[in-house]
């Protein structure tokens, strides 16, 4: 083990009361009145932090049990953690997870990078996508291959977007790899062993002195750089450095279309400097209306460092600090990346509304009849909470949530109550484990740290899904819990941790037990889905509206539970999956790769983009996934001229009418056109059976009384949206609290109006 290594250390977690920061694992020493106010939404910064395990309590009535039942459990255990991260809760759904299980023999992909074990070597490989129909593909071809035959693996410490490896090479000694997301270097240092590379072809040095040799390998260029003092010698494809003690290397991928000396220069040292600690800060503007991301990755020197920043990046820079960009881009099956010298890069997105509460819409009598029928019908299903496991049986919470808000929003008082009076028993059941025999719970899982739903469903076992499936009963109980304060006094400890088990490192119940990291990946701005990642081509995630909807839950069960930092948590990850969601998987304002047929995604990886899923086919399904479940949180996809573009492609793809889930695309055309949406709800209308048909109904007389959503005009917190145009707006201001609450809308920073609440309730008002 290195000098290095062995100095590893942990940062303390502290926490202020408008600030939640994490420490992180590094590779050295550190370096409305009269009523209440709303929030002042402060910053949130997530970094790996020591988290043991062991199991939380839930306090109150809930009750957890040891372990999940056999076949739940999780099927492989973290064996490649080493010493640093013993006796930790360890991050499950990232880039790097399949590290922990594993040699490396599926790529890990960093972007431009990636890297993987074979025979050779630590193979090294930035290869263009390539683009059919249904599919962009990025292969794994490595140029380079570092050291020599890769023994063993194992992963020492990791950051909000970076992992160190330490891998023992057959021949004797050791490799210590650091790897950042969004970073064209590699960090190498070399134990016991010469540091040497050898290129998969033929290879020319087309320049560089000293520490510096410049490389073409198959018509990419390559920079390899060695400490200071050392230089590299080279016979025939491969290269060693030649001075004894200079044992660290940085490899890096050049980019296309680059200024080389503006690349050299920000190059220059990065030999023995590697990233050491890796950040991401969410802050929520309330006035402004936005979220801002700060990715912030620190070198040893404090010097910045290369990124290669992805289209939403791009699109949403905020210039300043120590950015600079530079000429050059890389190609990746999400569209170009660019390139950049910084310490921090920020992001800045919409914070596209959220309604929190039933929405009062004005219903002419016939449209109330219909709504109150859709209602009859959605009750009269019999309730799939007794066969469902974890995704099913909690779509099935969801739905019942969502008749009694709709319920609720036109004043239907039985209906509401025999939604509640359903949804009660069923959250409870799922909370209270009752010892042997009972076969809906959730368990606390020792070996990665975090909760399985029991009977797991697709695979949660292994922790796939916990945010789609999770998600769904956090909604209801946040439902609920607005008109149980009961429930909320009783079960509340439990649902925080299973909101907890998906969103990652949350301050409150349960500080310990849980990883930093779980579903959602910092650099690329999304979640990912699979538990362990144990594919060629990554992780991926396929539903991205289940994704922005388990962060609804997250701010919902923040607001009701009267937890600011929580609902800061929910609202900033909501806007930023909502952004990542709009334009990688529905693909608005996408760089589709010239040969790609659509304009949907159905599935986002690492290294491809699908239009396919998990489960079928057709194109219905394709889009369909992304347009689930359909809650008052689902208007992050309000553009009118998105949605008809989505109807029109679709058309055009099943070559008419959707055959399934016609309920979800009409709910999808009202957006653009509420009339035609109108016309669709017939009877024989097929539907997607996790929708409440009052739901459909119900967000169609909404679109067609207030227009689609107005972006321009923002609320204070997540307690309204504007619907209709900017200069006739119509303010929806809800609040969920058991305390009246002012709602400031605002345009161009101006105050448009300012509507006062009652509690439960919401009101829509046009200045």
């Amino acid at each position: 083990m290195s000098a290095r290594l062995r100095r590893i250390v942990t940062a303390a977690c502290t926490a202020t009361a408008m600030a939640l920061t994490a420490g992180c694992w590094t590779r050295d020493a550190d370096r409305t009145v009269p009523e209440p106010p709303p929030p002042a939404y402060g910053a949130l910064t997530e970094g790996a932090a020591t988290t043991p395990l062991g199991r939380p309590d839930p306090g109150g009535k809930a009750v957890l049990a040891d372990a999940a039942a056999t076949g739940a459990a999780p099927k492989t255990a973290p064996v490649r953690a080493g010493q640093p991260l013993a006796g930790q809760a360890l991050p499950t759904n990232q880039w790097w997870t399949s590290a922990l299980t594993g040699r490396l023999e599926r790529p890990l992909w960093a972007r431009p990078l990636a890297i993987g074990s074979t025979g050779a070597g630590l193979g090294i490989s930035s290869a263009a996508p390539a683009a059919s129909a249904n599919a962009v593909v990025t292969p794994f071809q490595p140029a380079l291959h570092a050291g020599g035959p890769i023994s063993a693996v194992e992963v020492t410490g990791y950051g909000a977007f970076h992992v160190v490896l330490r891998a023992q090479l057959r021949g004797g000694g050791a490799m210590e790899i650091t790897v950042v997301q969004g970073s064209p270097v590699l960090y190498l240092e070399f134990e016991g062993a010469t540091p040497a590379l050898t290129a998969s072809g033929p290879v020319v040095r087309v320049g560089g002195s000293g520490p510096l040799a410049q490389l073409t390998v198959a018509g990419q260029r390559w920079d390899v750089q060695a400490e200071d003092g050392a230089g590299w010698r080279q016979d025939g494809d491969r290269l060693t450095v030649d001075r004894p003690g200079r044992t660290a290397v940085a490899v890096a991928r050049v980019p296309d279309r680059v200024d080389a000396g503006r690349w050299a220069r920000a190059l220059a040292g990065a030999a023995g400097d590697p990233v050491i600690r890796t950040t991401s800060s969410m802050a929520y503007d309330a006035t402004a209306g936005t979220v801002t991301q700060t990715l912030r990755a620190e070198r040893r020197t404090g010097r910045p460092g290369l990124w290669a920043l992805l289209p939403h990046h791009r699109a949403a820079l905020v210039p300043g600090g120590d950015l600079e960009p530079l000429a050059g881009d890389y190609p990746d099956s999400r569209g170009s990346l660019s390139v950049a010298r910084a310490t921090v890069v920020r992001v800045r997105v919409p914070m596209p509304g959220l309604v929190t509460e039933a929405p009062a819409v004005p219903l002419t009598r016939t449209a109330r009849a219909a709504v109150l029928a859709d209602l009859t019908a959605d009750l009269a299903r019999a309730p799939a909470t007794a066969k469902g496991g974890s995704y099913f049986g909690l779509k099935e919470l969801g739905r019942l949530a969502a008749v009694a808000e709709v319920a609720k929003g036109i004043g239907a008082r039985a209906e509401q109550e025999t939604a509640l009076r359903r949804l009660r028993p069923a959250l409870v059941d799922w909370l209270t484990y009752r010892g042997p025999g009972d076969v809906r719970y959730f368990a606390y899982d020792r070996v990665w740290g975090g909760l399985i739903a029991v009977p797991a469903e697709f695979g949660s076992g292994d922790y796939n899904d916990h945010h789609f499936q999770y998600g769904y009963l956090v909604r209801a109980a946040a439902v609920l819990a607005e008109a149980d304060p009961a429930f909320l006094r009783d079960y509340g400890g439990a649902v925080a941790l299973v909101a907890r088990d998906y969103s990652g490192t949350l301050s409150g119940t349960g500080a310990n037990g849980f990883p930093a990291f779980r579903a959602f990946n910092a650099y690329l701005g999304h979640s990912a889905a699979s538990g362990f990642a144990p594919f060629a081509d990554g992780n991926n995630q396929e539903s991205s509206s289940e994704a922005v909807a388990a962060w609804e839950a997250v701010t919902r069960w923040g607001i009701v539970s009267g937890d600011e930092q929580l609902t800061t948590y929910g609202v900033t990850h909501y806007a930023l999956e909502a952004a990542t969601a709009r334009r990688y998987w529905l693909g608005e304002g996408a760089e589709r790769p010239a040969g790609y047929a659509h304009t949907v995604a159905g599935i986002v990886w690492d290294a491809k983009i699908d239009y396919a899923t998990w489960f079928d086919p057709r194109p219905e399904s394709v889009l369909g996934i992304q347009l689930l479940p359909l809650t008052f949180g689902s208007l992050y996809r309000g553009d009118a001229g998105a949605a008809a573009a989505r109807q029109r492609e679709l058309t055009r793809d099943v070559r008419g009418d959707p055959r399934v889930w016609g309920d979800l695309f009409a709910a999808d055309l009202a957006v653009a056109d509420p009339a035609a949406a109108r016309r669709r709800l017939t009877a024989k209308l097929p539907r997607e059976e996790s929708t409440s048909r009052a739901m459909v109904r119900y967000w169609v007389e909404m679109l067609a009384a207030y227009g689609p959503p107005q972006p321009a005009v923002v609320a204070d917190g997540p307690y309204g949206l504007a619907f209709g145009t900017t200069s006739q707006p119509r303010l929806l201001a809800a609040n969920p609290t058991a305390t009246r609450r002012t709602v400031t809308f605002r345009r161009d920073g101006t105050i448009v109006a300012t509507v006062v609440v009652d509690a439960g309730q919401s009101i829509v008002r046009q200045p």
